[in-house]
């Protein structure tokens, strides 16, 4: 299975963006103190670090950074999938338990103990990000990784398409 730009847990996928984004000269020293200072990894969305978020989101804006860091997350996204996945009828489209259809359905901020599951269960999954990207960058898959505990059966490595950096 392969997982590309994944959220995987609300803390590492922060830890992983803002130092990215300070790593890549994107915002600054004092901005990159802050958001460690103010933000509350454990949350995708907290009131303490929305200032320092705006401010460098204005700073990716005016920067045109690719990947679009700088637009603002709609929390009726969510909202939209939760009232979506929670009706009978899309329920039973995509056979869930009846008796896991009982508890209400929610988006996920934590996915790490799922992959521990289906790693245990023998899949292989393949974890990617692009190095370039401002959204869910490689920092955080990496982070998130580690995360996992996992032994090293092949060490880290570039890997290419046909003679380009994949």
């Amino acid at each position: 299975m392969q997982v590309g730009n994944a959220l995987t847990d609300d803390y590492h996928d922060y830890l992983g963006l803002f130092q990215f984004w300070w790593s890549a000269g994107l915002i600054s020293d004092d901005t990159y103190k802050q958001l460690k200072l103010l933000c509350d990894y454990e949350s995708f969305i907290h009131p303490s670090c929305t200032a320092s978020v705006s401010q460098s989101n204005r700073l990716l804006k005016r920067m045109h950074v690719v990947g679009h860091a700088s637009e603002k997350y709609d929390p009726c996204t969510e909202k939209h999938s939760v009232v979506y996945f929670n009706q009978p009828e899309v329920q039973k489209a995509l056979h869930v338990i009846p008796a896991v259809a009982l508890a209400k359905w929610e988006t996920c901020r934590i996915v790490l103990d799922i992959y521990h599951e289906l790693i245990h269960s023998g899949l292989r999954i393949w974890m990617f990000s692009g190095d370039t990207d401002a959204v869910i960058p490689v920092t955080s898959a990496r982070y998130s990784i580690d995360a996992l505990n996992l032994p090293t059966v092949k060490p880290w490595r570039a890997w290419y398409d046909e003679g380009q950096v994949g």
